[in-house]
């Protein structure tokens, strides 16, 4: 059985989880070959790991010939590394935000058509089965015409002190929760509703003395003519932290727990009952997806779903038909900072 080798760029937190992915990928898929990592790249702070070879210098590394490369370095270095991997020829699979600015991700879509590499971003919420059944659910116009959609995501980690000083509160990563978190949401939103057109943001940041960017966003927004609200929070806390994407329509609701990712709530407004939709088995395999009985959690089993989609691209020369581009995460940012421009004169 072949061997599929790629190497990851940085080591931190993000990274060992896009390692767990290739044994989960390994142990719970059937593939025609083996995922492996056998480099990575990480100067500072260089793991050691069985079988796996740790590099300095992308030019080391690069020689051990991996089928592709995993970004997972903080916002700002995004774009050095795909000029390297645009130099080399190599496919590139990259954390998201795509870059901490907009001008870097431009520049970064353009050097991968320019030299026609293969590039994939880890906006790994589409491959939900939960998304995947509304997409297909509100295709086939079980609410009807679409009024308004919401959307929102909570974290509360950034309440304590001890994320004082991350890269992820400085200036340098190019936005706070709404970058780092809300471009899931925005991404989501144009996936499956359609393009942003119009965004007015409200930005918050509560711990000024430890962080440079937004803690709190809320954006209204119009996507394909239709209205909606993306709410991002690092520093609301609750029992059950609210994960969710709402679609309104003349006959009814759908609603999605991004955090359960098996499971689609129906309203059907004309009986004024609740029904819960569930995918199949064939839609599980086709995004890569485990039976609930094996799910490893929505966080690790999407990853999981999204690095193995850029797997099978690269291999088989086909791009996913789910998977997030380049261009894609370009999009979303466009909308970000749009919202950022907006809501510069009213954030506190």
């Amino acid at each position: 059985m072949k061997d599929v080798q790629f190497a990851i760029i940085g080591f931190g937190s993000i990274a060992k989880t896009h390692m767990l992915s290739v044994s989960q990928a390994n142990l719970q898929h059937r593939l025609p070959y083996t995922l492996s990592v056998r480099s990575i790249l990480s100067p500072s702070s260089p793991p050691t790991l069985p079988n796996i070879h740790a590099f300095d210098t992308f030019s080391e590394m690069i020689m051990t010939r991996p089928a592709f490369i995993d970004i997972c370095t903080p916002n700002q270095y995004h774009r050095d590394y795909v000029e390297l991997a645009a130099e080399y020829q190599i496919p590139v699979y990259c954390e998201k935000p795509l870059a901490h600015t907009l001008e870097d991700a431009k520049q970064m879509v353009e050097l991968t058509k320019i030299h026609q590499i293969p590039n994939a971003v880890a906006l790994m919420y589409r491959f939900l089965p939960a998304v995947q059944l509304l997409k297909e659910e509100l295709e086939n116009g079980t609410i009807g015409r679409m009024i308004r959609f919401k959307t929102a995501t909570y974290h509360y980690s950034y309440l304590s002190d001890k994320k004082s000083g991350v890269w992820r509160t400085t200036k340098e990563s190019g936005g706070g929760a709404l970058l780092d978190l809300g471009v899931h949401l925005v991404d989501l939103v144009q996936y499956i509703v359609g393009d942003i057109t119009e965004v007015k943001a409200h930005t918050h940041t509560h711990f000024k003395e430890r962080s440079e960017v937004d803690e709190y966003a809320q954006c209204h927004v119009i996507a394909n003519s239709i209205p909606g609200e993306i709410e991002v929070s690092r520093i609301s806390a609750e029992q059950d932290s609210r994960d969710i994407f709402e679609v309104f329509g003349e006959k009814g609701s759908l609603r999605v727990n991004l955090k359960n990712g098996y499971e689609v709530d129906w309203f059907d407004a004309e009986s004024g009952s609740t029904k819960s939709l569930f995918p199949s088995n064939e839609l599980l395999e086709s995004v890569h997806f485990p039976p609930l009985r094996a799910s490893l959690g929505f966080f690790q089993n999407a990853h999981t779903a999204s690095l193995l989609a850029f797997s099978n691209a690269v291999i088989t020369n086909t791009p996913s038909p789910i998977a997030a581009t380049f261009e894609d995460a370009y999009k979303a940012q466009i909308v970000i900072h749009n919202a950022y421009l907006s809501a510069r004169p009213q954030t506190v």
